[in-house]
């Protein structure tokens, strides 16, 4: 019933709303199953990530055009539904093919019957329904939990519907340029010839069309994925060929590699993270990077390791957060509530008075997070400068609104 590309799309979707899974790993596994490719794939991923990141919004949509509220409807009605408003209100699909294969997406004359019927009511009252949603709380507008928007507008009054706002413009494909290998020009020259288009900010490739040369590039070695925020902390260490770096909570390993590849692949780079089976994965990038000089362990961020102690030259310190910065990659952070947030901030407190102590005297720890929360950025940061002797060379939060950019936040510690 229905074209792949929306039975792709209802498929993910419904393990993502009703079982909490996380859409980019069910794109993956459901792209193999449903065989999409073309036009169709790119249809198909657009409808996931755009119901994935708008869910609250059409929901509300939906109550209003039905006389319904969304938890007495069927499951696989609302999936169909609110992939049909999705296509109706933001994405370019006409009017009659989303409201003809919505319905195609279900069976029973009954059922069809009801899809339908919103759909049209949809259609009909289309202006009324935009201005409603303009006019609502900042929730229903951005399609995020009311915890979330109570936080940034107490936070950022002025700028929070910049900030809210961006959080629906995704960034493009960003490399981080294997500078052991290629230059970033060439590489972007490299991917230009092969049909992408790209252009090139410091050690980072901007592929804005053709983002499938970009991934084949990286299978290659010529760069790994790595978004301009991160890239941005990594160059605050300031990380020189011949020095000692420890990374306390590694994984993925984006940080590890770029501070590698600082060091033109001489000294050495020790990564360590609590989850053991996440530590191969940085072997494995570095091996197809070409870059030696990096060993794992795992160890708790938290636990003192008095065999580090005063160590190293530079301290990577991207500790766990909330991710309220990543949004845009990552929609299912949009409705978190927050709970525990004051036992994951103790966690980063501890985390940073620790790897302050593996640190040489005159030497520098960058301690960063993909979120915009001042609690978990300079409360925390402020506090330890005051008590522990750190100097605080720089900090900066990058918003979400800089172009290409996730929120972020970076400080530049050092001991003297």
């Amino acid at each position: 019933m229905g074209d792949k590309a929306r039975q792709f799309a209802v498929c993910v979707l419904r393990r993502v709303w009703e079982q909490g899974a996380f859409s980019n790993i069910e794109i993956s596994t459901a792209l193999k199953k449903f065989e999409l490719k073309g036009i169709d794939k790119s249809f198909g991923v657009a409808l996931v990530n755009g119901g994935a990141e708008r869910v609250v919004t059409l929901d509300y949509m939906i109550e209003k055009a039905s006389g319904r509220k969304t938890e007495d409807i069927e499951a696989e009605l609302l999936a169909v539904l609110r992939l049909g408003f999705l296509q109706l209100f933001y994405m370019k699909v006409p009017d009659m093919a989303a409201c003809s294969e919505s319905v195609a997406l279900v069976s029973g004359k009954k059922r069809k019957g009801f899809v339908n019927a919103v759909m049209r009511s949809a259609c009909r009252n289309r202006a009324e329904l935009l201005a409603a949603v303009e006019e609502s709380e900042d929730s229903v507008k951005y399609s995020l939990s009311p915890e979330i928007c109570q936080l940034i507008a107490s936070q950022y009054p002025k700028e929070k519907d910049k900030i809210m706002g961006a959080f629906f413009n995704p960034n493009p494909l960003i490399l981080r340029t294997n500078t052991l290998r290629i230059t970033p020009q060439a590489l972007r020259a490299e991917l230009e010839v092969k049909g992408a288009e790209a252009s090139c900010d410091g050690n980072a490739v901007i592929v804005t069309a053709g983002a499938e040369k970009g991934l084949a590039a990286v299978a290659e070695g010529l760069c790994f994925v790595q978004g301009l925020s991160s890239q941005r902390a990594v160059s605050a260490l300031s990380a020189k060929a011949g020095d000692s770096i420890i990374d306390v909570c590694a994984c993925p390993g984006g940080k590890t590699l770029g501070a590698a590849l600082d060091m033109e692949n001489r000294g050495s780079v020790l990564s360590m993270d609590i989850h053991a089976n996440k530590l191969s994965l940085i072997e494995k990038t570095a091996s197809t990077l070409g870059v030696s000089i990096v060993s794992t362990k795992k160890q708790d961020g938290r636990a003192e390791n008095t065999e580090l102690l005063e160590s190293a030259d530079r301290i990577i310190c991207d500790v766990p957060c909330s991710g309220i910065g990543a949004i845009k990659g990552r929609p299912e952070i949009r409705y978190k509530d927050l709970e525990g947030l004051d036992r994951l901030i103790e966690t980063q407190k501890a985390i940073l008075k620790n790897a302050f102590s593996y640190l040489k005297h005159g030497g520098r720890l960058v301690y960063s997070t993909c979120t915009i929360n001042k609690d978990e950025n300079e409360g925390v940061v402020h506090p330890f400068v005051s008590t522990s002797g750190a100097v605080l060379i720089e900090e900066h939060t990058v918003l979400p609104y800089e172009e290409n950019h996730d929120g972020f936040y970076i400080a530049v510690l050092e001991k003297k």
